[in-house]
């Protein structure tokens, strides 16, 4: 009798955890889509031809597959001038974000000094405050840039404005990363800074040889972060370089995208070509997160995030 109950009880939780990994699998295939419809219609649609927009039996994937929208938008886009100003933004940027970020976070860390309670706070203000608060000011600032009136340079339409924002850790995004570093180094053993100090190192020494190295993933994790953030910026792009082409103003600002004589594009067309150039834009993205997220996911489980 024993036995019988105990098959039963077997065979009722193999059909309950056959039941529950159908669920989670038709969850996980739900969620997938509604994510990806989105994306994977904008590449289809990115081949259609011009006789696809007339056709009323063409909805999502495409009869004349051509590569016509993918042309008159890369000509559009200028993407040989608007793409390098992009990347030199959000490489140089990135970099700089990181070098601050990682000195920052380190001292706030692992010294103690009257006010260090305050310049943390200072820090999550950046945070909370919006950009638009102090745009003007940073914008006057950058129009008259030094000690006095007849010693200034005009550092708008130049890449150091936005360079000068990211070194002294005023972009937008620069105080989480502050806040990752500093989680991040206060979670690592001072055992190991300890140690260099008996071998003869001194903090600069402790410093790059021990805890620099152990912070190369959180590193690549902030770089990744300030790279996407400054690739797809419009916002300081537009107020500090208005007459620098990069790839976001050239989309949203609708410069390029107009409804245009050639190729016989209308509104429908248009539209086409403006999904074609956020592909172009988010496609190193999605490269990019492939190659590092390995460093994500290991660096973001490493820091306060995951608590």
């Amino acid at each position: 009798m024993e036995t019988a109950l105990k098959k039963k009880k077997r065979k009722r939780f193999e059909w309950g955890n056959l039941v529950w990994a159908l669920f989670r699998t038709v969850l996980i295939f739900g969620i997938c889509y509604i994510i990806l419809k989105p994306f994977i219609f904008k590449i289809l649609m990115s081949f259609f031809g011009e006789n696809d927009l007339f056709d009323l039996t063409v909805k999502y994937i495409p009869r004349d597959w051509s590569t016509h929208y993918w042309e008159w938008t890369w000509d559009h886009l200028e993407v040989d001038v608007a793409g390098i100003n992009t990347l030199l933004l959000a490489v140089g940027s990135g970099l700089i974000q990181v070098f601050v970020a990682t000195f920052v976070g380190y001292g706030l860390a692992r010294f103690k000094f009257k006010g260090d309670k305050i310049l943390f706070g200072a820090v999550i203000a950046t945070l909370l405050i919006p950009q638009q608060v102090y745009s003007i000011a940073q914008y006057l600032n950058f129009t008259w840039f030094g000690p006095t009136a007849d010693f200034s340079v005009n550092l708008l339409n130049s890449y150091w404005a936005v360079y000068l924002l990211a070194f002294f850790g005023l972009t937008v995004k620069e105080g989480l990363y502050i806040y990752l570093m500093r989680e991040f180094f206060k979670g690592m053993p001072k055992d190991l800074e300890n140690a260099a100090y008996v071998d003869g190192a001194g903090v600069m020494g402790a410093f790059f040889k021990v805890m620099l190295p152990n912070a190369f993933t959180m590193m690549i994790t902030i770089f990744l972060f300030a790279f996407c953030w400054q690739w797809t910026d419009t916002t300081f792009a537009e107020l500090y370089m208005p007459q620098i082409k990069t790839l976001p103003t050239m989309i949203f600002s609708g410069r390029n995208f107009q409804i245009a004589d050639q190729a016989k594009i209308d509104v429908f067309g248009t539209g086409i070509a403006q999904n074609t150039a956020v592909l172009i834009i988010i496609a190193p993205l999605v490269i990019l997160a492939v190659i590092c997220q390995r460093f994500l996911v290991k660096s973001i489980s490493q820091s306060g995030l995951a608590n």
